[in-house]
């Protein structure tokens, strides 16, 4: 038996055989010179592979719009808006002619510059390297006719725990979801494309688990994605063990699954407002049935993205109006553009920075694009007539950011007012923490708002001074440090004492295991991702918030990342 240690994406518990997959390697680019009489052959073949590779990805987008959300979905739409890029189209081209090479050399070629311009900035740029990875990949399959595929012929039968060297969107897409147990993989993060894309399946997801030297097709194993731990070839009492565990597991979501319509509220009938974090209108479609308590966080960078130039005040009415009335009577927390490296809008060019994620962000952005946030405002000053609205004022870091978005809003208003266009006049003012300045000083910041959220992904990394999309940093830091604990009982402290809601909206509150300590910590409100939400309620219903523990002392005076991980393994609901 071995009992390997990775790091979970999304949690669970299954057991069964691993199937070994393997996607289009580099080893498969061939590589050649060709004639002059065969340029136009190659040029011809060069168009084909993207025709092809156009056809599949539209029909791939079919698909992906019956399983995944629109955020999900858009990752694949973005590739196929790559492919369809003329100027692409032409260096490969180029490439050929001037170097007489092969097709599929001169993709590789061109990819790869594309590849390590962006891997050498920052972190929006070096998602933007791997969307040119895994396009580069689905082209050349398509010249080979080859693909990902299963080692064993047993994947293609039945239910199996998926292992490979990395994962990509191709690959969760391509595998049968009812095929899927689980998915193993040694490269990964939590914020690929390919993870983002596995955790919405709502199946156990880990990696950094050296799958080529621990397993092998048919072996049988436990995947742990409360503990992120993958056990092979169990032994008896193991096996044993985790048979009651599972057996467990599924009691509970039937439980859960029965009491779905009721409110959130833990074992102990404690009221918690669970909402949700929205990111496309598409995801309003898949909580219909949810009963939850609103939208704790609308991103709204859905509208700049991706785009040559800004959506005007027409379209963002519209689209604004559209998800408030699919939220039909629950409140929506909009927050503004929140610009920086990982959410830079094509049509933007900012100035040479040294670090985009300390410089043009939150009111420093609204003082930059000020017009761009005017228009913004006003749409959804518009949008929201009839009923209160709630702003949320991004990357607030002292007193003199919240005046700069308070006088935005008191401009749009005055210029509505002169256009004679009916608008929201009772608007809530919300403040996001995320940043360890702003946290220190919530008891400052507070009593200028209405309420506050919490964005505990910035709020880590900033902490930490560590990007947290590092897969280094990923291993060496718990994604729950005492730190950051230490800031959330500050902004707590100060929300009890001036009486404002806080919400921790961040991916942290998507992670059931921690809400033990959430809750021993004060929070009452959270805002998750929609494909959490059933998890979390779930947990909540079966949490016992009234057994005394001295949960919080540990946590400070756990050592190491080690020591956070088996803490919070035993203190999880059994």
């Amino acid at each position: 038996m071995k009992v390997l240690k990775g790091t979970a994406v999304s949690s669970g518990l299954v057991r069964g055989l691993v199937c070994l997959y393997s996607d289009q390697s580099e080893e498969t680019v061939s590589h050649y010179t060709i004639t002059d009489n065969q340029i136009s052959n190659e040029i011809a073949r060069l168009e084909e592979s993207f025709r092809k590779t156009q056809d599949s990805m539209q029909k791939m987008i079919k698909v992906a719009e019956k399983i995944f959300d629109k955020q999900a979905v858009g990752i694949f739409n973005v590739h196929l808006m790559m492919l369809k890029d003329e100027e692409l189209l032409r260096k490969i081209i180029s490439l050929i002619k001037e170097k007489k090479i092969n097709a599929e050399h001169a993709v590789h070629d061109v990819f790869e510059t594309y590849i390590n311009l962006y891997n050498k900035k920052q972190l929006h740029f070096k998602e933007l390297a791997q969307d040119f990875l895994n396009l580069k990949e689905r082209i050349l399959s398509s010249f080979s006719g080859l693909s990902g595929h299963f080692e064993c012929s047993v994947g293609e039968r039945q239910r199996v725990v998926v292992a490979a060297q990395k994962l990509t969107p191709y690959m969760v897409l391509n595998i049968s979801r009812k095929n899927v147990l689980a998915f193993i993989t040694q490269e990964g993060g939590y914020t690929t494309h390919a993870m983002i894309l596995a955790r919405s399946l709502g199946i156990p997801v880990i990696f950094n688990i050296n799958v080529k030297e621990n397993m092998r097709c048919m072996d049988r194993v436990i995947v742990d994605g409360f503990s992120g731990k993958v056990i092979v070839s169990p032994d008896r009492r193991t096996e044993k063990y985790y048979s009651q565990k599972i057996e467990r597991h599924k009691t509970r979501e039937k439980v859960c699954e029965i009491k779905s319509k009721i409110v959130s509220k833990t074992a102990g009938n404690l009221r918690i407002k669970l909402k949700l974090n929205i990111s496309t209108p598409g995801e309003l479609e898949m909580i219909k049935d949810f009963n939850h308590d609103g939208i704790g966080l609308l991103r709204t960078e859905f509208l700049f993205l991706e785009r040559n130039h800004p959506p005007s005040r027409e379209e963002q009415i519209n689209m604004y109006k559209l998800i408030m009335q699919k939220a039909v009577n629950k409140p929506v927390v909009v927050r503004l553009l929140d610009i920086g490296s990982d959410k830079l809008p094509l049509f933007i060019n900012l100035p040479q920075q040294i670090n985009p994620d300390l410089e043009i962000k939150g009111a420093r952005a609204v003082e930059s694009f000020y017009d761009l946030y005017l228009t913004q405002v006003k749409a959804i000053l518009i949008a929201a007539k009839g009923r209160d609205l709630k702003i949320l004022y991004p990357m607030i870091t002292d007193e003199s950011d919240i005046i700069v978005f308070k006088k935005l809003i008191s401009r749009a208003k005055k210029e509505l007012k002169k256009e004679k266009e009916a608008f929201s006049k009772k608007i809530t003012e919300g403040i996001m923490i995320e940043i360890p300045s702003a946290a220190l000083r919530a008891d400052v910041l507070l009593p200028m708002v209405d309420f506050a959220n919490i964005g505990s992904n910035d709020l880590l990394q900033y902490t930490l001074a560590a990007y947290r999309g590092n897969a280094l940093v990923e291993k060496r830091y718990h994604i729950l440090h005492p730190s950051l604990v230490k800031l959330f009982e500050i902004i707590i402290r100060a929300g009890k004492k001036e009486k404002k809601e806080i919400c921790l909206c961040g991916e942290i509150s998507s992670f059931e295991e921690f809400y033990p300590l959430f809750l021993k910590l004060g929070l009452r409100s959270f805002s998750v991702a929609v494909a959490k939400f059933p998890h979390i309620k779930c947990e909540l219903l079966h949490l016992n918030t009234s057994e005394k523990t001295d949960l919080l002392k540990k946590v400070y005076s756990a050592k190491s990342k080690l020591e956070l991980d088996r803490l919070f393994l035993k203190t999880f609901p059994k």
